[in-house]
């Protein structure tokens, strides 16, 4: 028995074919759904950092995307952290776009407009900023702007400090200061 097929159905046939293959093809080239989305999102949200029990760090921001396999936190928009001493006192505050806590390692990467002051009045701006926990450290390889108590200005390239800003060290620095500096003229 021979069946003949229209030349319309053959190509409706092969148009098929050729579109079930590339849709696997995007399927595998896209990976599997875990990858793609995260855990959980939320708004208005807070994550809190703890170090044996005692508060170090909290941070809130609009939103937040949670990746729980990369122990991941993804903050965006108005990102607000407070550091806090060993004792619990309040030290310095955080604003940024956006930031990436990795809630394993109490590690943070805060990004755009950074700017960190701490409650002595010390004030750092740069692009970029990281805090790690464990040395309790602050640091960007960015350009930055400090502001001291005396109100000088200071710039540089690179900067690292503790997170009350109080032990510091600008790379690169230029600046502007209205005091002089022991220079007899």
């Amino acid at each position: 028995m021979r069946i003949d097929l229209s030349p319309v159905f053959q190509l409706a046939i092969l148009a098929l074919f050729c579109t079930a293959c590339q849709e696997s093809a995007v399927i595998k080239q896209r990976g599997s759904s875990k990858d793609m989305y995260p855990d959980h999102e939320s708004w208005g949200s807070k994550v809190v950092i703890s170090r044996s029990g005692q508060l170090v760090a909290a941070a809130d921001s609009r939103r937040m995307i949670k990746y729980n396999d990369r122990d991941m936190a993804h903050l965006v928009g108005e990102v607000n952290v407070d550091f806090y001493d060993e004792q619990g006192l309040h030290m310095s505050h955080l604003f940024a776009d956006s930031a990436d806590i990795n809630t394993r390692a109490n590690t943070m990467s805060a990004f755009g407009h950074v700017i960190i002051r701490s409650d002595s009045g010390l004030v750092l701006e740069t692009e970029t900023l990281r805090w790690d926990d464990t040395y309790d450290m602050v640091a960007t390889e960015d350009t930055v702007r400090f502001t001291t108590l005396e109100y000088d200005t200071l710039y540089g390239v690179g900067f690292e400090s503790d997170v009350d800003l109080t032990h510091w060290k600008i790379y690169q620095p230029w600046g502007v200061s209205e005091r002089g500096f022991g220079i007899d003229e």
